[in-house]
């Protein structure tokens, strides 16, 4: 029943990430934006680890007072923030957020003091209400039902989060001039073109710390 629970929080909170991210991002700028991290449907997989992060990390604080619960949300979910950012960085030599050069900035810009701030208010927030309400809902679903649909989303959320990996995968050796070499090279080419990835992924970047990497090298080797 746990596991399941933990699953359904996953489902839950990389849809409810997106929707609130896109509101958050529309008040900001007046637009509507992709904040989608996989290539079919409304999901983001960063707010459903997180919600399970902080769901697992967090809830032995919830009767220890809510400053340890504020700084312990603040603290996990800086260093999250900036695990997600170097293992983006390390699979395709992209980030999709970038605070070098900001007032407050850690871990070489992979985050900040503002956020975590936020993380902060957004963990205790978690924790106090909605931790508790979404669990009660959980619990109030028929063993019948939750199994097999959390059993069949969790499927199709697995091989969205495979595609995307390959679909993004492959954007970024095209972008770097790599021909196809296989028949789903040509496959991923045709059905996730460069537009369409753009559309999905509008804040995926390179990363500066890549470029400022080759340039240094490149300045190295021709001196």
């Amino acid at each position: 029943m746990a596991a399941l629970n933990l699953l359904l929080l996953f489902i839950v909170g990389s849809f409810l990430g997106v929707v609130v991210e896109t509101c958050f991002c529309f008040l900001r700028t007046g637009k509507i934006t992709s904040r989608r991290g996989m290539v079919y449907g409304p999901f983001n997989q960063v707010y459903g680890f997180g919600a399970v992060l902080l769901t697992t990390a967090l809830s032995p604080l919830s009767d220890k007072g809510v400053w340890l619960l504020f700084l312990g949300s603040a603290l996990l979910g800086g260093l999250f923030e900036a695990a997600c950012s170097c293992v983006q960085e390390a699979m395709y030599g992209t980030v999709s957020w970038e605070y070098s050069g900001r007032r407050f900035s850690l871990l070489d810009g992979r985050t900040s003091l503002s956020f975590m701030f936020f993380w902060g208010l957004l963990g205790t927030a978690y924790i106090g209400v909605l931790h508790p309400f979404l669990f009660g809902l959980f619990d109030q679903i028929p063993i019948a039902v939750k199994a097999p649909a959390v059993i069949a989303l969790s499927a199709f959320l697995g091989y969205d989060l495979w595609l995307s990996a390959l679909a993004v995968g492959r954007w970024h050796r095209r972008l770097e001039g790599q021909a196809p070499t296989k028949s789903m090279d040509l496959w991923l080419d045709k059905c996730f073109p460069d537009d369409r990835m753009r559309r999905i992924y509008p804040s995926m970047m390179p990363s500066p710390r890549k470029k400022a990497k080759s340039a240094e090298t490149k300045k190295v080797l021709t001196s």
